[in-house]
């Protein structure tokens, strides 16, 4: 496959320009979504479960390409920008009795950096100084199915960062774990937002305030309010499952809050 073609330079870490985008069906799942991240922000995606928030990490990671309109990411394309982004999915498939360490799983995010072959020196230095970045580089050679929900949270977290990324992506990192855990990730963080891009696909809205100041709504179209808007009426609207959003038609949100407004269907 040929190499993605170069894109003009932005100062934006992403940037959304008219993008849409529809699997076989033809339906769109992502719809004129025009929106930018400025570098060193972090910020929360929300919106109800088909609204088309994978999609749209997906969009930012390369694996997917949109229909129409361009996604810029890091100043270049997403396959370009690849190497430079690192991504914690929500769950990740592996055989519990396979003997697989912490450090293996770390090591893992070093694909982009490697080819082929056995892991450099480098390779195995950067996964302990991920792992030691996360606290856990006493657990290195430990089973990974062996540590605790909250340890095997931050192995994820330490794998996503080990490629030295200006962007991070974490697909609901607070799903499953318990207050304590939650604590110990939302102090993670907040010390990783110092050097980072952060964004963070969650439902857990307790977390929202703590991950920024602002968050993309994702509900096929994307929009953008700051935290502090958020109300009560708000966010049952936006997880609503029996309507889809139309922000135009409603008084609860100021439009010159979003970036891309909602068509009537």
């Amino acid at each position: 496959m040929p190499p993605d073609p170069p894109e003009p330079k932005t100062s934006a870490t992403v940037s959304f320009t008219a993008v849409s985008f529809a699997y076989d069906s033809n339906i769109p799942i992502i719809e004129d979504a025009t929106f930018s991240i400025p570098p060193g922000e972090s910020l929360c995606i929300i919106g109800p479960n088909g609204g088309g928030k994978t999609t749209l990490f997906k969009l930012i990671l390369g694996l997917l390409k949109p229909n129409r309109g361009t996604v810029t990411v890091l100043g270049t394309t997403p396959g370009n920008a690849a190497p430079r982004v690192g991504y914690m999915p929500q769950h990740l498939q592996y055989d519990p009795k396979f003997p697989v360490t912490a450090r293996d799983i770390v090591l893992m995010g070093r694909v982009n950096k490697h080819i082929g072959g056995r892991y450099s020196r480098a390779d195995k230095e950067a996964a302990l100084q991920a792992l030691d970045r996360m606290d856990l580089v006493d657990q290195a050679g430990h089973s990974f199915a062996k540590l605790s929900g909250g340890q095997r949270q931050r192995v994820l977290i330490a794998r996503a960062l080990v490629c030295d990324p200006q962007l991070l992506l974490l697909d609901e990192p607070t799903a499953n774990v318990d207050l304590a855990v939650e604590a110990q990730f939302l102090e993670t963080i907040e010390s990783l937002k110092k050097s980072l891009t952060i964004l963070t696909v969650t439902h857990d809205l307790g977390v929202i305030p703590h991950l920024g100041q602002r968050v993309l709504c994702v509900n096929r179209h994307v929009h953008s309010h700051l935290t502090a808007d958020l109300t009560g009426d708000v966010i049952r609207e936006i997880f609503s499952g029996e309507l889809r959003l139309d922000h135009e038609r409603h008084s609860l949100h100021a439009q010159d809050d979003h970036t891309q407004h909602y068509q009537d269907q």
